[in-house]
């Protein structure tokens, strides 16, 4: 070939290519201007996809509204769930690393606007559990070792601080009407590594953090330490692999604590009927891209039956109203998402659920105000108390605007149901987390 045909050649050969360049920009622009294919969930990383925003002229002069229009236009790309899940599969080619430390991904979900009236209640029980829209529990920073994920802890003072002044404002609101315990409930990394490991991927110390706040939390409450329990059977099955719970027999052993501390004589393990739901994967594996050492290694759900009563009365999320139905305590998972199986326990996050137990007639209660760790501990409870409620602080504000209750608040719900005890029950990550702690501060009055 001479040096003329050579040179014609490679010129056709650039052409081509750029023909098939700009091809491909326009037929990937033509497909993010498709507005009725925009996802509205991302089930890859399980969170509701930004909204288009609203437009006001305040927006359009200080420029907010076009940034809101730029991110909501790549967080909705019709091919984004797909792009990042093929991402997700080329990582993989690199070879499986066997220790990662890596931040995780979810994003706190927009909250709802006010409900309306709810659908027909056999819906719920067609359809599972109803919509979750709630700030995250974070998984935070994931250390991925053995075929394991851990949260990793950062201690903030200031936020610790505020969640103690937070307990202590309760315990003063409540003294001589109820009594007020509080558990914090610590992440996986903190019980399950040495220390060693901690300071090499900089995990701040979960003991002197729960110890800092229980010292401040005034003398109207009882804290319940559960940490050198755990720290005990850290060879034992206590936190999931792929997400950032304990199991329930690490709830199981923090249940042991309170009775201690409540007189109570606790049920053995072997006391309870089981049931085993195989295939979990949960936040750790969502949150790391779906990290391949996670996906090979699935959890397995056990849960425990409580003896004195297996049904609950919950007012579940539906849209944006409220359903009202039983449902079991620990329910039936199997067929849900391999993501979402740890909502067997105690009917999940829903704003308000109680269990009475007939077995007993003493009228002995308590409420659990929560996260979704006192999800797993709440069944121990029932057998030791005619009345269990629990709300999550997250959502209840809503379930009471709803309703019409005029006093959405832990005391307010003491007086109105005569509850004898109350049980403050947190992950340590959710104490330190401000957008949390400003939900929080709506009840802990």
């Amino acid at each position: 070939m001479d040096n003329n045909k050579k040179k014609r050649f490679l010129v056709r050969q650039a052409l081509i290519k750029k023909i098939l360049f700009f091809a491909l920009l326009l037929i990937f622009a033509f497909i993010g201007l498709i507005w009725f294919a925009r996802p509205k969930i991302s089930e890859f990383e399980k969170r509701e996809l930004t909204k288009f925003p609203k437009i006001t002229i305040s927006g359009i002069l200080d420029g907010s509204f076009f940034s809101g229009v730029d991110k909501w236009y790549s967080d909705t790309y019709p091919l984004r769930e797909s792009l990042i899940s093929r991402n997700s599969k080329l990582q993989s080619l690199y070879g499986i690393r066997s220790e990662q430390l890596i931040e995780a991904t979810t994003e706190e979900p927009e909250t709802t606007t006010e409900p309306v009236k709810p659908a027909d209640p056999d819906d719920a029980l067609e359809e599972g559990l109803g919509d979750v829209d709630v700030p995250a529990e974070s998984a935070g920073t994931i250390y991925i070792a053995k075929n394991s994920g851990y949260g990793v802890y950062n201690y903030d003072a200031t936020v610790s601080a505020r969640y103690a002044k937070l307990l202590s404002q309760i315990g003063t609101n409540l003294a001589g009407k109820a009594n007020v315990y509080n558990i914090i409930v610590p992440i996986s990394a903190g019980v399950m590594l040495s220390d060693d490991v901690q300071k090499s991927i900089h995990c701040d110390d979960e003991d002197a953090a729960i110890q800092a706040i229980y010292s401040q939390e005034g003398g109207n409450v009882t804290a319940i330490p559960i940490f050198h329990a755990l720290k005990k059977h850290n060879s034992e099955y206590i936190y999931f692999h792929t997400d950032h719970h304990w199991t329930a027999l690490g709830a199981y052993y923090g249940y042991r604590e309170f009775c201690k501390v409540k007189e109570f004589t606790p049920n053995e393990i072997t006391s309870y009927k089981t049931v085993e739901f195989t295939g979990f994967l949960g936040s750790f594996y969502t949150d790391s891209n779906r990290s391949p050492v996670l996906a090979q290694n699935p959890d397995t759900i056990i849960a425990y039956v409580p003896n004195g009563a297996d049904t609950l009365h919950s007012f579940i999320m539906k849209g944006k109203g409220y359903i009202e139905c039983d449902w079991p305590i620990i329910n039936d998972v199997s067929s849900y998402p391999e993501s979402e199986m740890y909502s067997t326990f105690s009917g999940a996050d829903q704003p308000y659920s109680y269990v009475h137990n007939e077995t007993k007639t003493d009228g002995s209660s308590v409420l659990v105000v929560k996260d979704s760790f006192a999800n797993a501990f709440i069944p121990f409870l029932v057998d030791h108390y005619e009345y269990v409620y629990w709300i999550d602080y997250r959502h209840y504000p809503k379930y009471c605007n709803y309703y019409g209750i005029s006093d959405a608040t832990i005391s307010g719900l003491v007086s109105d149901k005569g509850i004898q005890d109350v049980l403050i029950m947190n992950s340590i990550n959710s104490t330190g987390t401000s957008k949390l702690l400003d939900q929080m501060e709506l009840i802990y009055k």
